[in-house]
């Protein structure tokens, strides 16, 4: 008999066996589940790597082809898993859009802030390590790039982008009052309004920088970067 259709005569219910995730389950829901570790990895781990496992065939996707060349089919073959496992994460291709948005992103932001910790508390200093994390962290994955360029295209990450880049400037905000201020409530908006967008136009400065449209060097491109951003933040002071 196979392990799938195997009857425990000690037991007063019917097992299902799963031999992948080595989970007995029983019928009867007066029997708890018993979950053992499969090769001596968790049942939890063995979760958390699937999950990575799409999240990384996903972006290998993206760096290839784009957001458009993202299928389930794709992206479980890249994964080496049944669809079956796509849907234990994702309700379908939008969540998964967006799960590899915020992947990127908060790998980025986590940077930024390690970064902006090591700095000494002067703002051009901290917006000098801001600028280095950004534009190396893109320069050495063009994948997350690409990820990152391409979410705009997306419309079910559009709105999610915009919510991120906002967290994103009122942390630089906040960096910049504990580092510039004080400033007042005005002054406030107004560097908010130029971290925006100069956040925005980072980006694309990025883009054309890795694709050789912007002829600097590495450490003259983040010096640039980092004097725009501190000049911004000091016209912002210059309320009519």
């Amino acid at each position: 008999m196979s392990p799938q259709a195997r009857v425990v005569d000690t037991l007063p219910c019917q097992l299902a066996f799963d031999s992948e995730l080595d989970t007995d389950i029983c019928q009867d829901c007066s029997m708890p589940n018993v979950v053992r570790p499969f090769k001596g990895v968790s049942a939890e781990d063995r979760v958390t790597q699937r999950r990575a496992d799409l999240i990384d065939a996903a972006l290998d996707l993206v760096g290839s082809g784009g957001i458009g060349n993202l299928t389930m089919t794709a992206v479980c073959e890249g994964a080496g898993l049944t669809q079956r496992y796509f849907y234990e994460h994702f309700r379908n291709r939008d969540e998964l859009v967006v799960a590899l948005f915020d992947t990127v992103f908060d790998e980025f932001f986590g940077r930024v802030q390690d970064a902006v910790e090591a700095a000494p508390p002067d703002l051009s200093a901290r917006a000098h390590a801001t600028m280095e994390v950004f534009v190396d962290f893109f320069a050495s994955d063009p994948r997350k790039a690409r990820v990152f360029a391409e979410a705009t295209t997306a419309d079910v990450v559009t709105a999610h982008k915009t919510e991120s880049v906002h967290r994103f400037a009122e942390y630089a905000v906040g960096q910049v009052i504990s580092t510039a201020g004080p400033f007042t409530e005005r002054e406030q908006t107004r560097v908010l309004l130029a971290v925006i967008i100069i956040v925005g136009g980072q980006a694309d400065a990025a883009a054309q920088w890795l694709r050789g449209t912007i002829d600097l060097p590495r450490d003259e491109f983040i010096d640039e970067l980092a004097e725009l951003f501190v000049t911004a933040v000091d016209a912002a002071r210059k309320v009519r």
